[in-house]
């Protein structure tokens, strides 16, 4: 094992990961703290606007439809604020944390993969609390690839990760940018899907719309709860993964070239 990793490497990691798991839990106590009720604060905001619509589109619609409208709400909604939050949160990262970069083991990355894996446990335990009370309460089991759900979370919140990265880097540089950059996201909640599928698109406008990875990934993951829910010929695993991975190394590029401006104080 020391043959293929020098034992500096590992060493590396070690201290990295010891950094990393410090992080996560002052990180935890810092986002439970800023809510009220403690963890529970954390559910009532998807909850409530979930509950909002849910009465909105049950008056409108009823629950007709391939796929049950809890679900599709839950599904748009978690996942959406899933990635915004891992987005803005990193773009707070380095003002958050800044006294902490004077240890030396301590790097801004390391502040947004903690806020990233905050959000991913944090939003994963709302999305299973929320589907499971929706089991409970139609008394049937309704998810047909729980693969594919997985994959479309974690897809989105890597790509929520790499543009995190991106979004820190060029808020540190462009400090008006903290303002922005939440003013900027506003608008992509109304062409995500959270409330609309991409089967129902006119067709002019669909290709316009469908190149976001975010309503590819909310949409792939209702498709996981009924196979009879129909997808946009325009909707792509292949193509999620691809805005994951590409995110990540504009995103990674990005802080390797700018790591030292990062830590000038």
């Amino acid at each position: 094992m020391n043959k293929i990793f020098p034992e500096g490497v590992l060493a590396g990691w070690r201290v990295q990961r010891n950094v990393i798991e410090a992080l996560v839990y002052r990180e935890l106590k810092t986002r439970v703290s800023e809510v009220r009720f403690g963890v529970l604060g954390v559910f009532i905001e998807p909850l409530g606007v979930m509950a909002v619509f849910l009465g909105i589109f049950s008056v409108l619609r009823g629950n007709k439809g391939p796929l049950d409208i809890a679900l599709f709400l839950a599904s748009g909604i978690v996942l959406f604020t899933l990635f915004n939050d891992i987005a803005i949160r990193s773009l707070k990262a380095m003002s958050a944390n800044e006294a902490l970069f004077f240890y030396r083991p301590v790097k801004p990355v390391d502040t947004v993969i903690s806020r990233t894996l905050v959000e991913c446990g944090l939003y994963s335990l709302v999305y299973l609390v929320i589907i499971g009370a929706i089991f409970l309460v139609r008394e049937r089991w309704m998810l047909n690839d729980p693969p594919l759900l997985m994959i479309s979370f974690l897809g989105l919140a890597t790509t929520g990760f790499g543009l995190g990265l991106l979004l820190m880097v060029a808020g540190h540089r462009y400090p008006s940018l903290n303002q922005l950059a939440p003013l900027a996201m506003r608008p992509l909640w109304f062409i995500s899907g959270v409330f609309f599928s991409s089967s129902s698109l006119p067709q002019w406008l669909a290709p316009w719309i469908t190149w976001n990875p975010v309503l590819q990934a909310i949409e792939l993951s209702r498709h996981a709860f009924s196979e009879d829910y129909v997808l946009s010929e325009a909707i792509s695993l292949p193509y999620l993964l691809a805005w994951s991975g590409v995110s990540c190394c504009i995103g990674l590029w990005a802080y390797s070239n700018n790591e030292r401006i990062l830590l000038t104080r």
